[in-house]
């Protein structure tokens, strides 16, 4: 395994410089992070098989006395010092908060604890409520949960906080924003359908190969990153919808009313007011960062005016009443004149990045070179709490004109441009590998890190075989990544030097697309998830159609065909279909994404095939099984 390399002197030379661009005075969120602290986790915590699930060890040389190491951008470095406090916190009275890199919020009603949010994974939150309970002595049962939102990082944990059978006995209530429909469509189909391309990309943009040290992952700015591992997530589907706002729920004896925020952070979003205790969150729509309008890892873009629209109008409704604000990262702002000023300051640093965005649009400028020019006024760029801790200036920008004008960035040579390893090649072909090595040496020479980046981009994607381009790209990559305040940015570049010297490995990757979430999937979106595995210029001449029985509760028949290169699926059977399974949905789904172990499938308990049974054995042979370790940094 290679070691990384030290930041160079023009590295040292720009982080020390970079500390005058920020409030490196304002110590205010050291003590923020600290109050209402009652108990941490051990160093290292384990599951009930004995896996490491959170080893904090890993990041004891980040010290609140030690300075920005030459490696690391000196605001990333103070965002790290403050987020890496974590465990068990009491926010207010009848208010607490697991702190890790999703936040478990615990209400404690009168008559119940409604749990806002379940963190990432199963054992995290086990672990969580087991240190509510112990260090508060509070037995009281869960009589709701409630997600904020459909990233998989809030709902991950369920069913280490309630069973499932509670949920549908309709014992426990799961609130969340949309329709049941849509929460699920939304919440499974971006982790699912897209999760293989998500994961891999997930593991550059969250650092999750990288070392922890001063030269690999520095946290994941919304957390401290030392609790992905072995990482079990799950899914309990919503029960009560909140489609409109100004609805309320009693729930454990309080109120809760809820504001919908739609195609904000996430398609389906809310915040929640609970006036007895004034107590806010504007889910992550609000946080201690900037946010993405576009997820590097890969999500749908988002709308940065409704970001500003909906922060708006919680200040009107509940700005004058508002003394705490807690998030589902980072930890609570306390004060009415604190929680509005953080809140409108984040307003306008959401509407400033679209309307300046589009200002630019509309005089012709590209999103990449808007990008280069747009800066935060100083009253809202220098609060800690707008800095890039999670988004960035620079990519949100480009993010705004992608949501209003598209994928074009309306250069005429970029509509039908060359393959990049096409492109590369012509490009050494015409300039010649000696010289471009040597522009990329004498650019790494002079500090031009982003230069030295791109012309040895064409070295190593004309021939990905050549080590001394790749060792040289890796080394500007890397010093290019020491410079960044987005962690993101820094775990992109970082990642791309470790795999150009090491080569693609395939250990420290997320699975978003966990067999809970699969199976929790709807019908549709399981034949949805099966259409992306087709090979469609394999699958041009086929013709397969087979009737799909789901048994259970309510019986669901389903057809399936696989013709022109396409499958489709509706409900009901079909007269012609060559080929009739039956049987429960895990079984069904096993036999659906995984044709070629068909016998295995069928052979399970309950499943029944009447038919031409080799019609999965072409469904096998046009199905794609995806590479989870694809390529990134060479062709």
């Amino acid at each position: 395994m290679a070691e990384p390399k030290q930041a160079s002197g023009f590295t040292a030379e720009v982080n020390r410089a970079a500390a005058s661009r920020y409030a490196m005075e304002d110590r205010a969120d050291f003590a923020d992070t600290d109050r209402g602290f009652l108990a941490g986790f051990p160093d290292e915590l384990r599951n009930k098989n004995g896996d490491v699930i959170r080893d904090a060890k890993l990041l004891d040389y980040i010290t609140d006395d030690a300075p920005a190491p030459d490696s690391v951008n000196p605001s990333l470095w103070r965002q790290s010092q403050v987020i890496k406090r974590e465990g068990l916190f009491k926010v207010v009275d009848g208010l607490y908060q697991v702190r890790l890199a999703a936040n478990i919020t615990i209400v404690d009603a009168p008559d119940g604890l409604v749990i806002i949010d379940t963190g990432l994974s199963v054992d995290l939150a086990e672990a969580s409520m087991e240190l509510f309970r112990r260090e508060t002595g509070n037995t009281k049962p869960v009589v709701a949960v409630i997600y904020t939102h459909t990233h998989f990082d809030h709902y991950g944990g369920v069913k280490g906080i309630i069973d499932e059978a509670d949920v549908l006995s309709g014992k426990i209530p799961v609130v969340a924003p949309g329709t049941i429909e849509s929460f699920n469509k939304h919440a499974i189909g971006e982790n699912v359908i897209t999760g293989n391309a998500m994961s891999r990309r997930m593991a550059y943009t969250f650092a999750l190969l990288l070392p922890k040290c001063d030269c690999g992952i520095v946290t994941v700015g919304l957390g401290a990153g030392d609790d992905g591992m072995h990482t079990n997530l799950s899914y309990i589907p919503p029960t009560d919808p909140v489609t409109k706002t100004g609805e309320t729920r009693t729930l454990g004896g309080w109120t809760f009313e809820f504001l919908y925020a739609p195609d904000t952070e996430a398609p389906e979003e809310m915040h929640i007011w609970i006036p007895e205790i004034k107590a806010l969150t504007c889910a992550e729509n609000a946080n201690h960062s900037m946010h993405n309008i576009q997820t590097i890892r890969g999500a749908r873009t988002r709308d940065a005016r409704n970001f500003a629209r909906y922060l708006d109008e919680t200040l009107i409704r509940w700005g004058e009443d508002v003394e705490v604000h807690y998030g589902p990262h980072t930890w609570p702002v306390w004060g009415n004149e604190n929680v509005v000023a953080f809140l409108e300051s984040q307003r306008d640093m959401y509407k400033y990045i679209h309307d300046q965005a589009l200002r630019l649009a509309n005089q012709g400028l590209t999103p990449l070179e808007a990008a280069e020019v747009v800066e935060l006024p100083e009253a809202i760029g220098k609060k800690w709490f707008n800095r890039y801790y999670h988004g960035g200036l620079h990519h949100n920008v480009r993010a705004v004109f992608h949501k209003e004008l598209g994928f074009w960035d309306g250069d005429p040579s970029t509509i039908l441009p060359l393959l990049p390893q096409d492109n590369a090649r012509r490009h050494v072909d015409l300039i010649g590998r000696d010289k471009l090595l040597q522009e990329g040496r004498d650019a790494i020479a002079a500090g031009d890190y982003r230069w030295a980046v791109q012309a040895l981009h064409h070295l190593v994607f004309a021939d990905p075989d050549d080590t001394e381009a790749k060792e040289l790209q890796a080394d500007a990559y890397e010093q290019l990544g020491y410079q960044q305040e987005v962690p993101q940015y820094r775990g992109i570049f970082l990642t791309a030097a470790k795999e150009l010297r090491e080569g693609v490995r395939t250990e420290g990757q997320l699975n978003t697309g966990s067999l809970d979430t699969i199976l929790a999937m709807p019908i549709d979106l399981l034949f949805d998830f099966a259409a992306v595995h087709i090979n469609g210029p394999a699958a041009a001449d086929v013709d397969i159609r087979v009737n799909f029985t789901f048994t259970g509760p309510a019986e669901q028949p389903w057809t399936m065909w696989v013709h022109h290169g396409v499958l489709n699926a509706r409900p009901g059977h079909a007269a012609d279909a060559q080929l009739s399974v039956s049987g429960p949905k895990p079984a069904l789904a096993a036999l659906l994404l995984k044709p070629a172990a068909a016998a295995e499938a069928l052979a399970q308990q309950g499943m029944t095939a009447e038919g031409d049974v080799t019609a999965l054995d072409r469904l096998a042979e046009v199905t794609d099984a995806f590479d989870p370790h694809f390529n990134i940094s060479v062709p």
